[in-house]
Order: structure tokens, then C-alpha cells, then sequence
């Protein structure tokens, strides 16, 4: 389980992870993999896709 501090694992989001997850989203988790894209979670406040 994530801790409630923890940043989302994408290297590219500014997000907090979920509660029961490493990521804050399913884009994320996708994603992953490709840390050279923009962050799209969608998430307000996480502007480093905008």
C-alpha cells in the first residue's frame, strides 16, 4: 500500500499516489513505462502535462 505522502511513481506526474496503489491513476500505471512523456492524469493541480 501506498503511503498517504508518497508521490505517484509516473517520473513524469506531480501527483500523490492512491491510497492502494504507487500511481495516482490508471494513466499513470499505463504509463509507467515511458518517462520521457507528459503526465495526462487529468488530476487538477498536476500541470505538468498542460
Amino acid at each position: 500500500m501506498a503511503d498517504k505522502d508518497q508521490k505517484c511513481a509516473h517520473p513524469s506526474c506531480i501527483c500523490r499516489a492512491a491510497a492502494d496503489s504507487k500511481y495516482c491513476s490508471a494513466f499513470c500505471e499505463g504509463a509507467s513505462d515511458k518517462p520521457d512523456i507528459t503526465c495526462n492524469c487529468g488530476h487538477p493541480g498536476c500541470t505538468v502535462g498542460a
